[in-house]
């Protein structure tokens, strides 16, 4: 074999080594369109927040009719909402079997009551307006708790956390219709209302001191 035959071998060996080393590098250094798992969790925390924000600008926005059954109805109807609409980001991204266990319960338990309540309104029209301020104080309180919570950037813990400070409030204005209520429908649905989320309270807070606040 002569030189320039073994100098030819060399060089296309060579060459083949710097073809493959070019492929492997591209493999390896090509950028991937995947979210950080944290972010993505710091995203859906963002997410129920701003559904809080939007359902507060909703009830500051309502006018008020003076029938305090009629008004506590129409507030509660976006309390609800509120709450499913959190819980929805809760299935859509939690990882907890028991938290969306939670979620899924929530949403059926609170579209079911959005239709009572809205046949109710629909049920006793307001003939003069006379409106008044209603639930400021704890529809405010609240959301002032939640947009002070610090967010974990767990989408579960976040949930229940903020679920909780929710459900206070839903309480808090339930136990107004108690007292201030006329119709006997509202009062029994607050009384339930009163039941069903100190009770989800309590489970929530249960699931956070176990897997850590």
């Amino acid at each position: 074999m002569t030189i320039k035959s073994i100098s030819a071998i060399l060089t296309l060996v060579a060459l083949s080594c710097l073809l493959s080393s070019c492929e492997n590098q591209s493999k390896t250094s090509a950028p991937t369109a995947t979210v950080p798992k944290t972010e993505e969790h710091s995203q859906h925390g963002k997410q129920m927040m701003e559904g809080m924000d939007a359902m507060m600008q909703r009830t500051k926005a309502m006018k008020m009719t003076g029938d305090f059954d009629v008004d506590f109805s129409s507030m509660m109807i976006e309390h609800h909402q509120g709450a499913i609409d959190m819980s929805r980001i809760e299935l859509a991204a939690g990882t907890d079997a028991e938290m969306k266990t939670m979620a899924q319960q929530i949403i059926t338990a609170q579209q079911t009551e959005i239709a009572t309540l809205r046949t109710f309104v629909q049920n006793h029209p307001v003939k003069a307006a006379n409106p008044q301020p209603m639930h400021g104080n704890s529809m405010e309180t609240m959301h002032q708790q939640m947009k002070s919570m610090p967010m974990t950037g767990k989408v579960d813990h976040d949930f229940a956390g903020m679920m909780m400070v929710h459900h206070q409030g839903a309480v808090a204005m339930a136990q107004e219709a108690l007292i201030k209520g006329k119709h006997a429908e509202i009062k029994q649905m607050a009384q339930q209302m009163i039941a069903d989320q100190q009770r989800e309270i309590a489970a929530f807070q249960t699931w956070l001191g176990k897997n850590g606040q």
